[in-house]
């Protein structure tokens, strides 16, 4: 019976090292996402100037997860007839993402559909540019914490297992 329980409060502190090691993950696999989105906006908006509401539709086809969600959102938004601000739509089309990833989006609000398209290819280089730094950190921090995440939650497990024993 003792065995039963320090063998379940092992595997329990197991699943919450593997639940932290996924939110870093997760939080990577985001930021890649959104770099991916700004890459594309900035490609779109360089080359072939497409006005935001084809261009968000288009992106929203095109990208999965929560950068296409996004796009799909503002894409909505920018069909409707009542002619709200491109900065007051992507504002609130940024409300789902967390805070740090909505703080990097946040300043391409007055400037998307409000200038030319150089500046606005400008402000998203720039926005771009900060994300990947995002992504590359939290790449880095899933490289050295996540199995650290792991392993300790399972050491704790295990140690509090042997010392209830």
């Amino acid at each position: 019976m003792r065995l039963t329980g320090a063998l379940a409060l092992t595997a329990a502190g197991l699943l919450a090292g593997l639940a932290g090691a996924d939110r870093l993950r997760a939080r990577a696999a985001l930021r890649a996402e959104l770099c991916r989105m700004l890459d594309m906006m900035e490609f779109e908006l360089d080359r072939f100037m497409t006005p935001l509401p084809a261009l968000f539709a288009k992106l929203g086809d095109l990208l999965d997860g929560e950068a296409g969600a996004l796009c799909r959102r503002m894409a909505g938004e920018l069909a409707r007839p009542e002619g709200r601000e491109a900065a007051a739509l992507w504002t609130a089309a940024l409300a789902s993402l967390p805070e740090q990833e909505r703080r990097l989006l946040e300043p391409l609000g007055p400037v998307l559909g409000r200038y030319g398209a150089a500046e606005q290819v400008r402000a998203l280089a720039g926005c771009c540019q900060q994300m990947e730094r995002a992504r590359d950190e939290a790449r880095a921090a899933l490289r050295e914490r996540g199995k650290l995440w792991v392993g300790l939650s399972a050491a704790g497990a295990a140690a509090l297992a042997v010392l209830l024993m």
